[in-house]
């Protein structure tokens, strides 16, 4: 039985491997009506390290990072709304984010300094909405002033 062994191991090992590299069964095709595309919704909630009471000028310097991250990704294309929700509840902000995979929409708005800091963390749903590729958000030059 011990000779057996080691090939019913590699047997087993063999036909592990070949059952995951078998494809899954496809997708279904849906019937998405025209000017339909998948985006992906992020809902900036109040994170671990939220607090209401944080000092004035702390609370400045990082919610002038937030916003100038914002409009970097906005600029960029990959924000295509942002915005806050003006009650004090769990969820600040909504963002629509045009990117291919929930992944990635993640590591993008992990890149938020709210949300590094950990004032804001994210929720991320994909949905299919009307394509808004053609709403453009415009921001006043920067004067420095």
């Amino acid at each position: 039985m011990r000779k057996y062994l080691p090939a019913t191991l590699l047997l087993l090992l063999l036909s592990i491997t070949a059952a995951a590299q078998t494809p899954a069964a496809p997708a279904p095709k849906l019937d998405i009506p025209k000017g339909m595309k998948q985006y992906f919704i992020g809902f900036l909630v109040k994170g671990p390290k939220y607090t209401p009471n944080m000092p004035e000028d702390e609370r400045a310097r990082l919610l002038q990072k937030h916003l100038g991250y914002i409009r970097s990704q906005a600029e960029a294309g990959t924000y295509r709304l942002a915005g806050p929700f003006l009650d004090d509840e769990k969820i600040a902000g909504i963002l629509i984010i045009d990117t291919p995979t929930r992944e990635s929409a993640k590591k993008v708005v992990d890149g938020d300094p709210m949300v590094q800091a950990g004032r804001l963390a994210v929720e991320i749903h994909p949905a299919m909405l009307a394509d808004i590729s053609c709403v453009l958000t415009e921001y006043e030059k920067n004067t420095g002033k």
